[in-house]
């Protein structure tokens, strides 16, 4: 039952990062992106069809939280949950943004040459890591914060935590 509560919150903070990205793009237009990174990556390799995308996000969204889970058990807190996350940007900025066409860490990659209106475009590398990095920070310390309440593991928090 553990796994799943972890899952679940991973599933709280895809969404979260989901709806962040809904109004970033195709609302207020704020995101240095047209399309969210990971329908953007699937539109790099040929799949972004249909609803596969944010299935993809959010279940990537669970995993990590159960990694996270599996990594330290007992020991989740925000620092852990915020270090994960970390990684995964890392990660984010190192392998998939590359692929996308975004460079990496969002920097030189042919998506800045594209019209401002091509799908794959990226704007601003600078506004793209800070959002970035401030959405997998929130999906991390949510993480830290809520796996140790919802998996029952709460009494064994401190304060520090």
């Amino acid at each position: 039952m553990r796994w799943i509560k972890a899952g679940a919150v991973g599933l709280l903070g895809s969404l979260i990062i989901f709806v962040v990205m809904v109004l970033g793009v195709q609302v207020t237009g704020a995101a240095p992106f047209n399309l969210a990174p990971s329908a953007a990556f699937l539109e790099a390799v040929g799949l972004n069809i249909g609803p596969i995308a944010p299935i993809v996000h959010f279940l990537y969204g669970i995993g990590w939280a159960i990694i996270l889970l599996a990594l330290f058990g007992d020991g989740v807190n925000v620092a852990k949950g915020l270090a994960v996350a970390g990684f995964q940007w890392l990660l984010f900025m190192v392998v998939f943004a590359p692929i996308i066409g975004w460079g990496f860490f969002g920097i030189g990659g042919p998506a800045h040459a594209l019209a401002a209106d091509e799908v794959l475009y990226l704007g601003s590398p600078v506004k793209f890591l800070v959002l970035t990095l401030i959405l997998h920070a929130v999906y991390g310390a949510l993480n830290g914060w809520l796996i140790p309440r919802w998996t029952g593991d709460s009494h064994k928090l401190k304060v520090a935590s």
